[in-house]
């Protein structure tokens, strides 16, 4: 699930076609699309495969969360019987008082229903996507290209020697917490590339409760953006069994960033590369949910509460 990153000005259903790839982060396809608008801005933004079954299950928690809201839930396909198919699902699950449209794309044009003839939208080159381009949105060619930020991009010989050189100048795991906390701060003022030795270093203090609960009770929606990229670039370089705890502050982080998409990406990492529990479950909640992102300051008071 996502909220919509920013409040996003849209007058007509070809706006709204086009708009969905700016609020997910990637070209959807194969998917059905859940938007939940009220006052006339788009509030919440939701995904599913077409081929769960029944996908709309997977979509049900963003009407509760928004149950006066006006549903446009659109079908991104080629293949019209599957993606009518899908909708049919949706449209039977909603509430019977829900107000809502149901809209197959197939790349070329949007249809209102089986027989429509269509009408045009520009899938890949609109005014709206080229608006959060400018705006420093990244919107991937597709959902795949989200894993590949997950996956492990140094050679194990790297990591190893990395970890030697930590080993070597480190006395102990107070060094380590406290060149982690110092990271941190200065990766949020200044945003950029780590050394490899400064991930292994923020890898290894991951695996430390305390500093984990900091770290990741610190996340705000101010600096969610540079926590991302570090967190990821954490990931990249780690050992990989052992990047569980980088890949619970990835998903806290895309969270928070509006980026749902990449949030559960880390969460199915996850199940090969287990992070901590408590934390795992209570992303799991958010997503499964549709929390919205303005809710994490409360959420984070009472998780400080109950670890005093």
């Amino acid at each position: 699930m996502t909220e919509a990153p920013e409040r996003t000005t849209v007058t007509s259903l070809t706006d709204l076609v086009e708009v969905v790839p700016s609020l997910l982060g990637f070209h959807p396809h194969e998917s059905l699309v859940l938007l939940a608008i009220r006052d006339g801005m788009v509030q919440l933004t939701a995904r599913t495969d077409l081929f769960d079954a029944p996908p709309a299950r997977a979509l049900a928690p963003a009407w509760h969360r928004l149950p006066g809201a006006h549903f446009v839930v659109i079908a991104f396909s080629a293949d019209a019987g599957c993606a009518w198919w899908g909708l049919d699902d949706v449209d039977l699950a909603l509430p019977g008082d829900a107000e809502r449209i149901l809209v197959h794309a197939d790349g070329e044009r949007w249809y209102e229903h089986p027989d429509d003839e269509g009408t045009p939208y520009d899938a890949l080159g609109g005014v709206l996507l080229a608006e959060a381009a400018y705006a420093g949105r990244p919107i991937r060619g597709s959902r795949e290209e989200l894993y590949a930020l997950v996956e492990p991009n140094r050679t194990p010989a790297e990591v190893t020697a990395s970890l030697d050189r930590v080993a070597a100048r480190a006395e102990g795991l107070s060094d380590i917490l406290g060149e982690a906390r110092a990271l941190l701060a200065a990766h949020d003022d200044a945003p950029g590339d780590l050394e490899i030795d400064d991930a292994t270093v923020l890898c290894l203090a991951s695996h430390d409760p305390c500093f984990l609960d900091e770290a990741l009770l610190s996340t705000t929606r101010a600096n969610a953006a540079p926590r991302v990229s570090l967190w990821l670039q954490v990931v990249g370089c780690g050992v990989p069994n052992c990047v569980g705890g980088a890949l619970a502050a990835a998903a806290l982080a895309a969270w928070l960033n509006g980026d749902g998409a990449l949030q559960s990406v880390c969460l199915e990492a996850m199940d090969d590369r287990p992070g901590p529990a408590e934390w795992a479950r209570f992303l799991q909640a958010v997503n499964l949910g549709a929390v919205p992102p303005a809710e994490w300051d409360s959420l984070a008071a009472e998780l400080r509460r109950a670890r005093a």
